[in-house]
């Protein structure tokens, strides 16, 4: 799961999946609240789960992945 979710990430925000890993945080990724939500609702449609939206730039991919697998 964790790789496919890189993979999404990073096709997403156009960055280098070297550059990413379990314990990036989403701040580290995007600018500011509004992209994290943008991304947030991508991840939904696309693992066709909801995340909620207590999500911030302090989350990192891999808890994030968790939150997909639960």
């Amino acid at each position: 799961m964790l790789e496919n979710l890189i993979s999404f990430i990073c096709e997403e925000l156009g960055c280098d999946e070297s550059n990413v890993g379990g314990g990036t945080l989403l701040g580290e990724l995007v600018g500011d609240e509004l992209e994290i939500r943008e991304l947030i609702e991508a991840l939904e449609n696309e693992f066709d789960t909801q995340l909620g939206g207590n999500i911030d730039g302090d989350c990192s991919v891999a808890a994030l992945a968790g939150m997909i697998e639960e």
